[in-house]
């Protein structure tokens, strides 16, 4: 009977981890739902993504935009996911940023907002937190570079021939939070109309892609590190590596403020206005190839292999210039709602694990009983 429990025991944890190594898809479009729609009617981006304000004039909302239905997100606001993506994964928005000032960003690799927070006297003697619509206050408090926005991360900023690519990273001065900016140019961007930007992270390498071709990637170090002036015991990556499409190295960041264990993915802006649409995030094993279209999932032959499945995992596991965007303070009280719920393709791709997994557990409920009769 003890080597049918153990063996029992491990064949359950197989199945279990088959289910969670399983393809995850979020594919939203918005069109189901109309303009001034309540955020919660859009079921499936509920339980994944979470927004989040500065100002009592911010908004995130439903609007009719490009002849369909989009996010419009102003003020001082975040769209964040609520757990950190395990690699690999897939993160894409079409976005219309309709300036060029760094002040709208995707962000991946970062990590939960209000983890680090530090004494700011250029701001009224505040304990600053780092969400990522905030400004950094590096140069405000005495360090030797310029400011930008947010914490922590990898931030794409599209500019009107291409785009910036913004690394935060840890510093001995200032607030400790610094950036390393690099400028990606891949032609004329019109900022008016919807661009996409694609994000891939293997764990490995970061690459971003917009309007689908390779504008630049990141080779990411296999050592991590903490900082003890944080008092966080978060992991960052020690080093990361900037390449241009061609293969070009434009830099080398030390001591990163990407996260090592996982990937929180944000959209956020700094007292601008912007939209958003078509939000896909795929996690899992094959789920580059699967965005490619280079994979399909097994399903049975009565189901589609697009589908929303279990909420994501908490964790897994020219030389760019110091950033020059100069900002001013944020002001009123921080505020937070209901994540944006979303409606997208239903499936199955889990679905084979997932009856595994139940055939399982009814053997463990009928025969072990048996057996102790």
């Amino acid at each position: 009977m003890k080597k049918l429990t153990v063996f029992i025991c491990l064949f359950l944890c197989l199945a279990l981890s088959v289910t969670a190594s399983a393809l995850t898809v979020v594919e939203e479009d918005l069109d189901q739902a109309g303009a001034g729609d309540e955020l919660a009617s859009i079921d499936n981006m509920y339980g994944y993504f979470e927004w989040n304000s500065a100002t009592n004039d911010s908004c995130c909302e439903l609007v009719n935009d490009n002849g369909g239905t989009a996010l419009k997100i102003a003020g001082v606001s975040e769209l964040f996911t609520l757990d950190y993506i395990p690699a690999e994964y897939v993160f894409s928005v079409d976005i219309k940023p309709l300036k060029d000032n760094g002040m709208v960003n995707i962000f991946v690799r970062g990590d939960m907002p209000g983890a680090l927070v530090k004494l700011n006297p250029k701001n009224a003697g505040t304990m600053q937190s780092f969400p990522y619509y905030e400004w950094d206050w590096y140069a405000e408090n005495g360090g030797a570079g310029g400011s930008g926005v947010g914490g922590s991360g990898a931030a794409v900023s599209l500019t009107g021939s291409g785009f910036s690519l913004k690394l935060k990273k840890y510093a001995k001065d200032g607030l400790t939070v610094a950036s390393k900016n690099f400028n990606v140019k891949t032609g004329t961007v019109d900022l008016n109309a919807y661009n996409n930007v694609k994000i891939t992270d293997t764990g490995k390498q970061i690459s971003i892609y917009l309007n689908g071709e390779l504008g630049a990637y990141i080779v990411l170090s296999d050592e991590s590190v903490r900082y003890e002036s944080d008092g966080t015991n978060i992991d960052y990556y020690k080093s990361a590596e900037v390449f241009s499409a061609d293969g070009k190295s434009l830099g080398t960041v030390e001591d990163t403020r990407l996260h090592y264990k996982g990937s929180q993915l944000a959209v956020a802006g700094r007292f601008e206005t912007f939209y958003v649409d078509n939000i896909i995030m795929v996690t899992g094993e094959h789920a580059i190839e699967y965005s490619n279209g280079e994979y399909t999932p097994e399903t049975s032959a009565d189901t589609e292999p697009s589908t929303v499945t279990d909420a994501p995992g908490t964790e897994p596991g020219t030389t760019g210039a110091e950033d020059t965007v100069t900002g001013g303070q944020t002001t009123g009280e921080e505020t937070r709602q209901s994540a944006p719920a979303g409606k997208s393709k239903k499936g199955t791709v889990i679905l084979i694990a997932a009856i595994a997994d139940v055939v399982i557990i009814a053997v463990l409920a009928v025969f072990i009983p048996k057996k102790k009769k």
